[in-house]
Parts: C-alpha cells; structure tokens; sequence
C-alpha cells in the first residue's frame, strides 16, 4: 500500500530508529527469521526488495572477506611449516657436517705428514690416487648409505622385514666393487703420472694395485658395517637417516682411507725386495677370489642383483672424473704447498653436502612412483631444475639446497681455522683474505655441486635408472674435481694479490 509522505516506512530489516549503519546490525535479521519493523536512514528510500538484495550483497562481501581471511591463514600455516621443515634439516645436518669436517679436518693433516714419506716422494703416482680412493666413500659408502636410507623410510628396517639380507647383499656388493675399483684407479694414477712425467715405472704398478686393494676393502668394509648400524640407530630414534648418514660416512671414509693406504703403501714399500711375494698374493686372492666370491653373492640376492649391475657404470665413470682432481692435485701441490691438506676438506664438506640432498630426493622419488617418469607436486616436477635459477626457486627441495648452501660458510670457516692452528701448532690463524677467497671457492663448488645433483638425479630417475645406485657416485666424483680447481683457483688469486693462507699470531 502507498505510504503517506513524511511517515516512517515499515522497513523490514533489523535496524533501530536512531539511524544506526546497516553494517553494524546485520546479525539481527538472518534469511527465514522473522523481520522486525524499523527504521533505516540510508535505505529509507529503498523498496524491502531493494533492501534485501543490498543485504545480501553486503552478506556476500562478509563472506569473501572470511574466505580471504582463511586463505591468508593457510598460506601462513604453509610458510610456517616450511620454515619448520627447513630448520629440522639445518638442525638434522649440521651437527653431522661439523663432525664429519673434523673427520676432513684429520684427514687433511694427515695428508700434509704423509706426502713428505718417502714412498709419497718416490711414488708420486701415489699423490694421485688419493682423490679417487678417497673418493669411494661417495662411490661406495655413500651410495650405500642413500639405499639403506630408503630401506629404512620405506619400512623395510622395521620389525619382521627383509634387513638381514638386505645388509648381506649390500656388504657383498661393497666389497666387490671396492676391489674392482681401487685395482683400477691404481692403474689409471699410474698411467696418469706417465703422461704428466714422460717416465714409466712398471714395478711401481704391482705396489700400487696391492696399496689400493687393501686400503680400499678394508675401509669399505668398516664403512659399510658402520653405515648398517648408523641407519638403524636413526630409524629407531625418528631422526631421518638421509639427514645423517652420508655426512658420517664422509667422516670416518677419508681419515681410514688415507691412514689404510699410506701405512699399507709405506711398508710394502720397505719390504718390498725381501717379501716381493706378498704384493703377488694380495693381488691374487683380491682378483681371483673376494671379488668373484662377492659378485656372486651380491647377484643371488633380490635386494642388491640390481645394483650390482647398475652400480658398475657410475662407479667407474666417478673414478675417472676423481683421478682428474688427483692430477690437478698433483700438479698443483708443486707449486702451492699449503693447498694439499686443504683439498680433503673442500672437496669433502661439498660433497657431503651435495650427497645430503642426492640421498633426499631420490627418497622423496621413491614415495612418490617409480624410476622411469617424474612425479608431480603442486603441478611441478618434484625436482629442481638444474639451473642455479632454479636454486631460487620455491620447490621444496629448492629449498632445502639453500639451507645446504648456507651451512657451508660456517663450516668452512671453522674447517679451515682448524687446519691452520693445527699445521703452525696453534701460532698461526688464517689471513682475511684467504678466508674471503675459501668462503667464496665453496659457495662456488656447492652450488654447482647441488645444481649437478638436481640435473643427474631427474636425469637417472627419468630414464629409468635408480638414483640411490648412481648418483652420488657422480656427484661426489665431481665434488673432488670442482673442489680441487676451485681451490687452485682461489690460492692462484691470494698469490696474485700479494697474500698468504695464514699468518702468524
């Protein structure tokens, strides 16, 4: 009915008489409730219809408004979780690095007292095979650490599962390719120094190939049983063992490597005119029966004939790429004295760092599928490119390499104030300069270490290949020959500018 002018319409929408907002009095009325007659300034020349759509579209903005406030609060609970997750594996890895640096640390000293041995100073083939025989803690410990830790995140570790055979098979394959390999860097290092020299000393071969035999199966095998119980110990204490268990390896592998290699080296040396025929009956027993014995085992196991066939590839090819980071070794310890017991350190703490990250993708792509085509997360491919761009980038695993990236400059600095108050017997503490050229020569090498990682771990999954039993070799091998020019390069630029490593106290 038509309303006389000047009275108050009967607007059905809960508001009161003093001309209070609409907004603040919105609850009042909800659709199917009764409507209460009032008054309201603002839609006194509305029609109720009028008035109830402008409720509505008011109601409808609230409600955006909630939708907007909860997606906000996701994306917050996401940001918080992942910076959880980052500090878990900061928390997780670092420890571990630090303790596997001293490890490093240990072995550098080392190197620096044993190169001036007299079998180091008649063998220098011996210098260059170093690298690549301290290599096989990423050819071989390391790779079987990353399998046992994808044993162990899977269940197969845990109560009435397969870990008895699983160990077995993975010993056998150790020590068959722990064999195969030093026999082989031995000869390559000869060949090597060769080339370098122009003089060829055959006798030197046979010492060299029993000092790479003994050295290389020994530390294997102490590596490998140590691995087995490093990863059960993690499981059973909910601590990722991808987290732990390659930077340990990195520990104890350089330090025994090196000590088995120059004491064996050292007294074959010795004794080598009175018992010439212990070199002989090492070399036979290793050939002609620990390794064939282990192959056979490692091939009648389901868990590990696999590997055994897959592994050789990458075991080899890391060997290669290590003996060129033994030459530069060899080359470059002629000309800076100072750089060989700093090499186990640079190329070890990248490495390690580099195989932390190989060892949890390949895990996280095992949860996810199957070798042969790469999972998606989030309409992304779950790897990172394999760009320093893609270092950047907001994949997950993008993320957890900065973290990696960001822990070496800590350990790096502590790594090589260590080494530089141990060698002068604590009178001496590195220079500035040096530390600035080191800093960045390893923020070099574990970048491009990690972007290699990402790119040869898509590379083997999408080709239908198992990362656990290949990648790290590779990553490592690499670790040995980025880090090894990478720091001739950074002792090249001191010179150039005038400084030294460190200097007195």
């Amino acid at each position: 009915a038509a309303m006389a002018v000047g009275t108050a319409p009967p607007l059905l929408l809960g508001a009161s008489s003093d001309g209070e907002s609409f907004a603040a009095h919105r609850q009042m009325w909800k659709p199917g409730q009764t409507r209460k007659p009032a008054t309201l300034d603002c839609l006194s020349e509305s029609s109720p219809v009028d008035a109830e759509d402008r409720y509505h579209a008011l109601a409808g903005d609230a409600e955006s408004g909630d939708a907007q406030h909860h997606a906000t609060r996701d994306d917050l609970k996401k940001k918080s979780s992942s910076i959880a997750r980052c500090l878990a594996l900061a928390a997780e890895t670092f420890p571990p690095f630090l303790v596997a640096g001293l490890g490093m640390v240990a072995a550098g000293i080392l190197l620096g007292v044993v190169k001036t041995w007299p079998v180091y100073v008649e063998l220098q083939e011996l210098l260059i095979l170093v690298p690549p025989l301290l290599g096989l803690k990423g050819n071989l410990e390391m790779t079987l650490a990353s399998r046992l830790s994808t044993h162990a995140n899977l269940g197969q570790f845990d109560e009435n599962g397969p870990f008895y055979k699983i160990a077995m098979g993975n010993l056998a394959v150790v020590q068959c390719q722990a064999a195969v390999v030093g026999c082989l860097a031995a000869m390559v290092a000869c060949c090597l120094n060769a080339l370098t020299t122009g003089v060829f000393r055959s006798e030197h071969i046979l010492l060299m190939i029993s000092a790479a035999l003994v050295a290389a199966s020994a530390a294997s095998l102490l590596l490998a049983l140590l691995m087995i119980s490093i990863v059960m110990a993690s499981r059973r204490c909910g601590i990722d063992p991808d987290n732990v268990a390659s930077p340990i390896a990195g520990m104890l592998g350089d330090f025994c490597t090196l000590g088995l290699l120059s004491i064996t080296a050292h007294y074959l040396w010795e004794f080598r005119a009175d018992f010439w025929w212990v070199q002989w009956t090492v070399v036979a027993l290793y050939i002609g029966f620990i390794a064939p014995g282990c192959g056979m085992v490692a091939s009648a196991n389901s868990y590990t004939s696999g590997t055994l066939g897959e592994g050789w590839k990458p075991v080899i090819g890391a060997m290669l790429i290590s003996c060129g980071g033994g030459l530069i070794l060899s080359c470059a310890d002629q000309v800076y004295v100072m750089l060989a017991p700093l090499a186990p350190v640079m190329n070890g703490a990248g490495g390690n760092l580099a195989a932390v990250q190989t060892s949890r993708i390949s895990t996280d792509l095992h949860a996810m599928g199957r070798p042969g085509s790469m999972p998606m997360r989030q309409e992304e491919p779950l790897t990172p490119r394999a760009t320093f761009s893609g270092l950047l980038s907001e994949n997950r695993h993008s993320r957890s390499a900065r973290i990696l990236i960001t822990l070496a400059v800590p350990g790096a600095l502590c790594f090589v104030t260590l080494i530089a108050h141990v060698q002068s017997g604590g009178q001496a503490l590195p220079q500035p300069l040096f530390l600035l050229m080191y800093v960045v020569a390893t923020l070099v090498q574990v970048s491009v270490l990690l972007v290699c990682a990402h790119g040869i771990v898509s590379k083997l999954w999408c080709d239908g290949f198992n990362p656990d039993n290949a990648a790290i070799p590779y990553v490592t091998s690499l670790g040995d020959l980025v880090g090894t020019g990478c720091l001739t390069v950074a002792f090249w630029c001191l010179t150039a500018l005038g400084g030294s490593p460190w200097s007195v106290l």
